[in-house]
C-alpha cells in the first residue's frame, strides 16, 4: 500500500502500455487504488493539463511522439499525488527540446503538487533543475550542491 499511495515512478523508456489510451495509461494507478470515478477524472484532467497532453487522451502511444509518451508517463506518476516521484533518466530517450520541455513541466508540477522528485541523470542540464544535487562516485556520495 505504501508504494501505491506514496510513490510515483518515471522511467527512461516511457513504460506506457501500448494497448491503453493516453488517458487510460494515466488513470491506471487510480484504478488500482479504487479511486471514485469523479476523483479519477479530476486528477486526470489536472495532471494532463499541467503536462500539456489533455487533448491526447483518446490516442494510443503509437500515435504520439516520444516526448508526449514521456509526459504521459510523468502524468501517470503524478496522478495519485504521491509524496515522492522517482525519475530514472526521464530525459534520456528524448531530444533536447522535448527534454527541456519535460524538465520545465516537472519543475512546475513539483511546486504545484508539492512532491519530492528524486531524479537520476547523467545530464548536467537536467541536474540544473534540482534544488539539491548529490553526486555519486563508485557508489559513495562524492559531493553535494544546494
Amino acid at each position: 500500500n505504501f508504494r501505491k499511495q506514496h510513490l510515483g515512478f518515471i522511467f527512461q523508456d516511457y513504460s506506457v502500455l501500448p494497448t491503453l489510451t493516453v488517458k487510460e495509461n494515466i488513470m491506471l494507478p487510480l484504478s488500482v487504488q479504487k479511486f471514485h470515478k469523479y476523483e479519477m477524472e479530476q486528477n486526470y484532467k489536472e495532471v494532463a493539463e499541467a503536462l500539456g497532453i489533455y487533448n491526447l487522451g483518446n490516442k494510443y502511444p503509437s500515435e504520439i511522439s516520444g516526448g508526449q509518451q514521456q509526459r504521459t508517463a510523468a502524468a501517470r506518476a503524478f496522478v495519485h499525488k504521491p509524496t515522492i516521484i522517482f525519475a530514472d533518466e526521464p530525459t534520456g530517450a528524448l531530444d533536447s527540446k522535448s527534454a527541456q520541455d519535460l524538465l520545465h513541466r516537472l519543475e512546475d508540477m513539483n511546486k504545484q503538487f508539492n512532491s519530492t522528485i528524486m531524479m537520476v541523470t547523467h545530464d548536467p542540464s537536467a541536474a540544473s533543475y534540482a534544488e539539491r544535487v548529490i553526486m555519486l562516485k563508485d557508489g559513495d556520495i562524492h559531493s553535494e550542491i544546494y
